[in-house]
């Protein structure tokens, strides 16, 4: 078992312990257009199968449109992801989106205008988004191609704790020979969606980098949401109360959201619900460089409040209802207005 392995295996299921506690599902192998192979889900493409890292059905469909599902590709790398990997993903959205079966049965029929069967396989489809998310940052040209090809990304420096991101690249070749290849063994199993009883003791017990790290995870999971603006830019919520989470997801109505910010720290912003709780979460990169268009200017930012974070959709862990809708509190924004 190799150190690059165990890092991209420890990446994927931090994000898909962050999307399943926002109410995500985990898509289920149909044998055919996905299935395992070496403990790897594949995805079948339009010129090959590949290898979907962390496979999501999300909380919410939209209505007059094949059921959308998300696909993160994970990148533990020590450096910035930079431009190659997300037109890589780009790619890999196209490959997977425009695949069909089409066999020389089909075409034949297609020849009989008077055919009853469609010369197409009888499937469900579905539309693919395929993301970025990285241990580490994005260049500014990965950012830039992401934005306008509508890709999102994820990275673990905009919401866990610096030591712990760090810590990742501290499991080397020769960290890992302090562990048995069984220990290590079980341990991908368990991080790749596997249930393995001596992984989760060796998780629990153990003290080691992986203890860290994991510990992290359960914590910060805890304190998070994501959110969805209209303009489909991701936000990850992390409560500052102990009942943020909670407060949120058994609300029935519509809450009020405030948003702040500081000038020493013009990326992290806060919001405050029904002025309840409070949540901190970076800017989309997207709306930053937005911002920064106009000398990140106070004026400007009540625009891009008004404009961008009008509606929030929270998702939350609800089968009755998926996600909670914070709407921006009207009379707050117009008073701000008024005084600027």
């Amino acid at each position: 078992m190799t150190a690059s392995n165990l890092k991209g295996s420890l990446l994927e299921y931090t994000v898909r312990r962050i999307l399943l506690n926002c109410g995500f599902t985990k898509v289920k192998p149909d044998g055919l257009l996905i299935y395992k192979r070496g403990g790897l889900t594949m995805i079948n493409g339009k010129g090959a199968a590949h290898d979907a890292d962390v496979l999501m059905n999300p909380p919410i469909q939209m209505p007059f449109s094949y059921p959308y599902r998300l696909n993160f590709e994970c990148k533990a790398y020590n450096k910035k992801v930079g431009l190659t990997i997300i037109r890589n993903a780009l790619g890999l959205r196209y490959d997977i989106n425009e695949f069909e079966i089409v066999t020389r049965k089909h075409l034949k029929e297609r020849q009989n205008n008077k055919r009853s069967p469609l010369a197409i396989d009888n499937r469900q489809r579905f539309n693919y988004q395929v993301g970025v998310a990285s241990v580490e940052d994005f260049t500014k040209p990965a950012f830039e191609f992401a934005a306008n090809n509508k890709i999102p990304l994820i990275s673990l420096r905009w919401f866990l704790p610096a030591a712990i991101c760090d810590s990742f690249h501290q499991i080397t070749p020769t960290y890992l020979q302090r562990y048995t290849e069984q220990q290590l063994n079980d341990l991908y199993e368990f991080l790749k969606g596997n249930d393995n009883e001596n992984a989760t003791s060796f998780l629990t017990e153990t003290d080691s980098i992986f203890k860290n790290i994991y510990d992290s995870i359960i914590e910060f999971e805890n304190r998070v949401l994501i959110g969805l603006l209209e303009s489909g830019d991701l936000l990850f919520l992390i409560s500052n109360n102990d009942n943020g989470v909670d407060y949120i997801s058994n609300r029935n109505s519509v809450m009020t959201a405030r948003f702040h910010y500081h000038r020493r720290t013009l990326d992290f912003w806060k919001l405050n619900v029904n002025q309840q709780v409070e949540f901190g979460f970076y800017l989309p990169s997207r709306i930053i460089e937005m911002w920064k268009e106009q000398s990140f200017d106070s004026q400007a930012a009540i625009n891009l409040k008004a404009e961008l974070f009008s509606r929030v959709f929270v998702f939350v862990k609800n089968q009755e209802l998926p996600f909670k809708i914070l709407k921006i509190d009207s009379r707050w924004l117009n008073d701000i207005n008024q005084n600027e």
